[in-house]
């Protein structure tokens, strides 16, 4: 069948690739269905496979009639998306598109290039144990190594998403077609093919390409098997020739992956907490992968390391093998790209595949905050009236007095009015919060000598000073040390007899004397007055969180130490609380990945049950308010597996800043601010 004018081929994408001429395909441009993403609702259709492997094999048999199909200079622009394997709370990253890609040249296709599309306006990710996912490849496949693809205009592009009108349909944006096309040298009457042409994206680019500065006399054929796509296409192209062809039964096998290739191993044996290991070619890359699969890296590394392995002058097995690590014991959690201008390199996070711990992850480190406001007068502005979000027992206040400031005139000290009480509240500074929030030392009770790591859920617990157990009782638990900054404000509240965050009636504090401290001005609040309306930039509020943040395998094993001390076993603590509790509480004693914290209102009841007065848990409930942005996440946005940088060195420390212990990360931050001299 030969294609003169602008046609939509009606049916299975193989039967109507079967009736295109051979040889008649100068571009070809599409994104199949991904594996287990989408139910379009047909038989048969694409995407609903049983196995990657099966899926897999099913596009390179389709591609292989494309091929066919294409013109012996034809380019072929292939977008495909990748997909998570979860099973007991782990998911591994597959690696689909980069397997298929392998699997096509080994049928004679040739990869001109790998373009990263890095999607600018990604959509939020709620995931705290990986990055989000921010872009998708674009392969550039062609028959034949003479083509009329342009190399050498770069391999990144970035471009958003596009909003569309259609719902439950995966469209990718006209931009990124129309990049794709102005690196063709386009003749009169090439024919552009899209085999999967869901909402015609591709023909209304291609008719972009007859109306261009140097206009092209080009026809379309799109291929679908959806009643709905059809229609969709018809109205947004203007399409009217419009094909039914019948189905053609055809064969098609799994592929079979690869094993990692043989070579002589190079085990990285830098950090027993993680690695960072930029190669610089696919040889030392490979050999650094196949250093994963001995025995010394095993013992060297802890079972909850992270590890991040890239290699920058790459080719498609670089980016293949790595999905082979899950065969051999390890999840693969994150291909990431480091962008140089225009181009790009990977770089894949994994770690061991274990039920028995998490592996090391702090986002939290590296969460991207809102964009820095002008230099504020904070001195000059009202923050009575000031919403307040309580983000842990979810509810909503205002700050009616403001008792204390930091130097620069930021709140330090504020009364918040909630329905029902009053609360004092410390206020963490902006600039300060990070080192606040990470600011507690674990002191050996024996010698006093800092900890390395709060509680460690798969080694010995020694102090590495005076090789003492540490954690093995209460009687040998580590002394907490709060910031100094914090203990003052503390030890100020205990003079009127306070808990700080606490909630009580207003009352309670026009009881008390107060005159010699600084909360004297609580004797001069009208509790009765409704807050002021805010008066600064709409959209500024504060939120209501921890002070600290403190690992839950410590958080856990503490309230194991409680509950074994009182003769409890976990049963009695659940029958001991509430109905509504039983399906939480086993969670809170689990130093594994399922374990989870409780929130203050959680551990005044557990203090109660496990005759707890002080300690860890105490530090636990301490709350402070966190100062929010205009439309900012409440603890920043995920960075995303798209990172633009310049220098190794500062690459290297980003991805270690996720895995290092609490101890060394402060130093990091302690260095940071002095070189920026906030304090």
């Amino acid at each position: 069948m030969k294609i003169v004018r602008d046609t939509i081929l009606h049916g299975d994408v193989y039967a109507c690739l079967c009736r295109l001429e051979t040889g008649s395909v100068a571009v070809a441009a599409t994104s199949p269905p991904y594996w287990k993403q989408r139910i379009y609702g047909f038989k048969g259709e694409i995407g609903q496979e049983s196995t990657p492997e099966e899926y897999i094999g099913r596009l390179v048999k389709i591609f292989d009639k494309l091929k066919e199909k294409m013109r012996d200079d034809g380019v072929f622009f292939l977008n495909v998306g990748d997909k998570y394997f979860s099973r007991y709370g782990k998911s591994n990253l597959l690696q689909i598109p980069y397997r298929l890609a392998y699997h096509m040249t080994k049928r004679g296709w040739i990869l001109e290039e790998v373009l990263c599309w890095f999607k600018v306006n990604y959509m939020p990710f709620p995931g705290r144990d990986r990055f989000a996912n921010t872009f998708e490849p674009v392969f550039v496949f062609a028959k034949n190594r003479k083509n009329i693809y342009r190399k050498g205009l770069g391999t990144v592009l970035k471009i958003p998403l596009q909003q569309t009108p259609w719902k439950h349909t995966a469209v990718y944006p006209e931009k990124l077609i129309d990049e794709l096309f102005s690196r063709v040298q386009f003749r009169d009457g090439d024919l552009v093919a899209d085999v999967f042409g869901g909402t015609g994206t591709t023909a209304v680019c291609a008719q972009k390409v007859k109306m261009s500065l140097s206009p092209r006399n080009v026809c379309s054929v799109l291929i679908d098997k959806g009643d709905d796509f059809v229609e969709i296409m018809k109205k947004r192209t203007g399409i009217t020739n419009v094909v039914k062809v019948k189905d053609v039964a055809f064969k098609w096998d799994p592929v079979v992956e690869e094993l990692l290739p043989d070579g002589i191993p190079k085990a990285r044996l830098m950090d027993k907490h993680g690695e960072v290991f930029i190669a610089e070619d696919s040889r030392e890359f490979f050999a650094a992968l196949k250093g994963v699969t001995t025995e010394e890296f095993k013992r060297f590394h802890r079972e909850d390391a992270t590890y991040f392995f890239g290699v920058k002058n790459w080719s498609l097995s670089d980016l293949y093998f790595p999905s082979r690590l899950f065969s051999i014991g390890y999840i693969l959690r994150n291909m990431l790209i480091a962008s140089h201008g225009k181009t790009w390199f990977p770089i894949f996070m994994f770690a061991r595949d274990s039920k028995k711990v998490a592996y090391k992850f702090n986002l939290d480190r590296i969460r991207v905050k809102a964009k820095p406001q002008p230099l504020r007068n904070w001195w000059k502005e009202e923050f009575v009236g000031f919403k307040v979000a309580d983000l842990l027992e979810k509810k909503k206040g205002r700050i009616i007095k403001i008792l204390a400031r930091y130097g620069d005139g930021f709140p330090k000290m504020a009364v918040v009015k909630w329905n029902g009480g009053v609360s004092l509240e410390f206020v963490l500074h902006p600039e300060k919060d990070e080192l606040l929030m990470e600011g507690v030392e674990f002191l050996c009770k024996a010698c006093g000598r800092p900890l390395n790591e709060p509680y460690d859920p798969i080694g010995k617990n020694v102090c590495s000073n005076c090789k003492k157990s540490v954690w093995h009782s209460l009687e040998n638990v580590p002394v907490a040390k709060e910031p100094d900054e914090v203990a003052e404000v503390l030890k100020e509240l205990e003079r009127i007899d306070y808990q700080l965050g606490q909630v009580v009636q207003a009352g309670r504090f026009q009881t008390k004397t107060v005159s010699t401290s600084k909360f004297a001005e609580l004797d001069r609040v009208n509790w009765g007055a409704s807050p002021g309306a805010r008066k600064l930039m709409l959209g500024e509020y504060f939120t209501k969180t921890r002070v600290y943040r403190i690992d839950q395998p410590s958080i856990a094993h503490y309230l194991t130490l409680l509950r074994k001390a009182s003769g409890l076993n976990v049963k009695e603590v659940i029958e001991s609380l509430p109905k509504n509790y039983h399906h939480t509480v086993g969670h809170w004693f689990r130093t594994d990945f399922g374990g989870s914290t409780p929130v203050p209102e959680d551990l005044t009841l557990l203090m109660n049950i496990l005759s707890a007065k002080n300690g860890l848990l105490s530090l636990l409930k301490r709350t402070a308010l966190k100062f929010q942005t205009v439309k900012a996440a409440i603890k920043g946005r995920n960075p995303g597996d798209f990172i633009e940088t310049t220098e190794d060195n500062q690459l290297e420390a980003y991805l270690r800043n996720l895995y290092i212990p609490s101890s060394e990360y402060r130093k990091v931050i302690e260095k940071k601010a002095k070189q920026t001299q906030l304090f």
